[in-house]
């Protein structure tokens, strides 16, 4: 399996290459008033709106670094009753990509039913890689994407 590495604050994660559309350079975002702090805002994504989760914000409190290594990665996301959307998501360091025989989330021994991860792994054993879970970026009560809409 193909994970797409970047950081947030002094940490390494991974997203699975299959649930990634594509990655694309940080653009100018349009701000979406009275949302919360982690929506960075909405881009145009080919003619589409799309909104933009900044990680960084979202697990830490500080905004990613405006640098040339933070990306907006596309992601597909389901949404229910509405079918499938795209997601934008930021973060920084997004330059590197590693190949694992992992084919699924091992268990990381640790409950974390009220985390935005999927479990813990590493590309080798020499460093823990927090593995992202899509479907579980979006914080249950966030206004994005509404049902039926």
């Amino acid at each position: 399996m193909l994970l797409l590495l970047f950081e947030i604050g002094s940490d390494r994660y991974a997203l699975d290459a299959r649930q990634i559309v594509e990655v694309v350079p940080l653009v100018r975002l349009k701000l979406i008033p009275n949302t919360p702090d982690h929506i960075a805002g909405l881009m145009n994504y080919r003619g589409a709106a799309i909104p933009v989760i900044d990680l960084c914000r979202l697990l830490t409190a500080v905004p990613c670094e405006n640098s040339f290594s933070t990306r907006i990665i596309i992601v597909k996301h389901q949404v229910e009753n509405s079918g499938e959307v795209s997601l934008a998501l930021m973060a920084n360091n997004v330059t590197e990509t590693v190949q694992t025989s992992l084919e699924a989330l091992p268990p990381s021994g640790t409950i974390m039913a009220e985390t935005l991860y999927g479990g813990v792994s590493g590309p080798d054993a020499s460093e823990l890689i927090q593995w992202f879970d899509v479907k579980k970026i979006i914080p249950e009560k966030d206004f994005l994407f509404p049902a039926g809409e």
